[in-house]
């Protein structure tokens, strides 16, 4: 399968680790992230990620950060 660049667009939770923890999820399907860029509103609980990354199954890389306890909202752009 080819790979494509893809923008996964993310409202995570502002926790500690919650970065590593959307990071593991490409590290253990062998994708390299290419920007990762974090927007943290002042006074809000939420932060907006956007991460772009080489992917060959964009769909399972959804799916999984989906599944994260502190993800609100995945969105593919």
């Amino acid at each position: 399968m080819a790979e494509n660049t893809y923008t996964i667009n993310l409202e995570i939770r502002d926790v500690p680790g919650g970065l590593v923890r959307v990071a593991q999820v490409f590290s253990r399907r062998g994708c390299n992230i290419d920007s990762i860029h974090v927007v943290h509103p002042e006074g809000k609980l939420w932060s907006q990620m956007t991460i772009t990354a080489h992917i060959e199954r964009v769909d399972q890389i959804v799916r999984q950060l989906e599944k994260l306890v502190d993800v609100y909202k995945v969105g593919l752009k």
